[in-house]
């Protein structure tokens, strides 16, 4: 399913979503591939990375959300200062 009109803050956090889910999708290469006795052995470590790369890439997601309610915010406080009459 695809929306053709997306929200800005999803838009805004696609990069940072990408990153997640690339880095999630390694976590379970790195888990699933090799000795099928060894997954048990594999599961922490690849977690623990994954739950650290997730932890990196925090801060530019919050960094490109608070731009885009910062924009929507002003721009809403912009509209009601022009309907004040003059």
């Amino acid at each position: 399913m695809t929306n053709s009109n997306p929200s800005p803050a999803l838009v805004a956090a696609t990069p940072a979503l990408k990153t997640v889910l690339t880095e999630l999708k390694a976590a379970i290469t790195t888990i699933l591939t090799g000795d099928p006795m060894q997954i048990p052995l594999r599961v922490g470590p690849a977690v623990g990375i994954l739950l650290n790369q997730i932890v990196l890439v925090l801060p530019e997601l919050a960094t490109a959300e608070e731009t885009v309610v910062l924009q929507d915010t002003t721009s809403k406080i912009d509209g009601l200062i022009a309907k004040l009459p003059s």
